[in-house]
């Protein structure tokens, strides 16, 4: 009935194999996600302003006439950071608000409307 030849699974040869795709396959994930997709996902927060490369950190602090003490660019990393954890939340909420109102009008629209208005949607994101 059973094969007896065939390796089964508390061989650890098997095992050894199943344990190396898993670890090379974790190792792959992490350097992609290293190389290609982190700074997409999580931009830098040092900036203070958006499109505004005079006040990201690095200038502020290596500005030769603002001269900042080591002690006040580190509470400048801090209040940055502060503020861009702060942004991103605020950024959470706006996400939430208008998932919120799409969903409500997606629900007393008929469905011919609702591919308009998912249409007028995506033309209206892609504008901006």
């Amino acid at each position: 009935m059973f094969d007896t030849a065939r390796p089964s699974w508390n061989n650890p040869r098997v095992l050894g194999i199943l344990s190396l795709v898993f670890l090379c396959g974790a190792v792959s994930g992490a350097l992609v996600m290293q190389l290609f997709l982190h700074d997409h996902m999580h931009p830098p927060s040092t900036k203070f302003w958006k499109n505004n490369d005079a006040l990201s950190y690095e200038n502020l602090t290596r500005d030769p006439e603002l001269k900042l003490s080591p002690q006040q660019c580190k509470a400048l990393k801090t209040i940055l950071d502060d503020y861009a954890r702060y942004h991103e939340d605020l950024q959470a909420q706006l996400d939430d608000w208008r998932a919120t109102g799409k969903s409500q009008i997606m629900r007393i629209l008929q469905p011919d409307q609702r591919t308009r208005f998912e249409k007028l949607i995506h033309d209206a994101e892609r504008n901006n």
